[in-house]
């Protein structure tokens, strides 16, 4: 489960007022996250996803249960903790490093598939203390869409 508490009250006003701009119901988030693992990384990456250049993120290593599925969404919090987009899982692949797909590293926004390689294995060899990291250890990919807020030239 997140650490983040999906009934922080900002999390629930959060959701309430994207329900209300959206003219819809939101289930409530299974997952409240920051992508990164550091401030000014959780902003770079927000603001990839909020100019709709970010719709997959990989994790590793896998939780032994994952706490969300295809159709949850999660909260995506900025670099100071606050609530800033509402994401929806479409889907998950689990697989070698070694073999992630071209498309769904681009779909990550950080540059082409060499960079996203490079970056991703500094990142996990970083968050996990310099842990065995390689070709065929398993990441779980996530495509998602972003729900809020509404992106393509409309009102954010």
């Amino acid at each position: 489960m997140s650490a983040i508490d999906p009934a922080r009250p900002d999390i629930v006003a959060f959701m309430a007022r994207a329900a209300s701009e959206l003219k819809t119901t939101l289930t409530p988030p299974k997952d409240v996250c920051k992508f990164g693992d550091n401030p000014a990384l959780a902003d770079e990456l927000l603001g990839t996803l909020l100019r709709g250049k970010k719709t997959s993120t990989t994790t590793w290593p896998i939780p032994e249960t994952l706490h969300w599925g295809v159709g949850d969404l999660s909260v995506i919090l900025d670099g100071k903790g606050y609530p800033r987009a509402i994401i929806r899982t479409t889907s998950f692949v689990r697989c070698r490093f070694g073999d992630v797909a071209e498309d769904f590293a681009l779909a990550e926004g950080e540059g082409n598939y060499q960079q996203w390689r490079e970056g991703h294995i500094r990142y996990f060899k970083r968050v996990q203390g310099n842990r065995d990291f390689n070709e065929d250890v398993e990441v779980l990919c996530e495509w998602f869409e972003v729900v809020y807020p509404v992106l393509n030239g409309r009102e954010q």
